[in-house]
């Protein structure tokens, strides 16, 4: 019975040593993660800047175009939450939710893109 306590441990925590990162691969992961997060700025940034443009050629639809963009970022997150959820808790869950946020934000700014035309 001792032997097959000692081969257990030993599994269990062979395991746990092949699940850590190696210093490489944690800058590795930590650089993807900075790099998702600042195409999300930049893809919020320049949302941003579209609602402004779209509020300066419509500025009768102001209310209208900052209702909606209230009622898409809610939209985005709960859809983004949703879209990611077997990553949650993992390494790639900041990555997937970054790019999640970027596609949707871009998705805004061309929404917003077609009304100025």
């Amino acid at each position: 019975m001792k032997i097959i306590n000692v081969i257990l441990i030993a599994s269990i925590t062979s395991l746990n040593v092949s699940a850590a990162f190696t210093e490489p691969e944690l800058h590795q992961l930590e650089e993807i993660n900075k790099e998702a997060i600042k195409k999300t700025e930049n893809a919020k940034n320049l949302l941003d800047k579209k609602i402004k443009e779209t509020i300066s050629n419509l500025p009768e639809q102001k209310e209208k175009i900052v209702d909606l963009n209230k009622t898409w970022n809610i939209t985005i997150k709960k859809k983004c939450n949703l879209l990611i959820f077997e990553s949650l808790n993992t390494d790639a869950e900041i990555a997937m939710k970054n790019e999640c946020l970027s596609n949707e934000y871009k998705s805004e700014t061309y929404f917003f893109e077609q009304l100025n035309h």
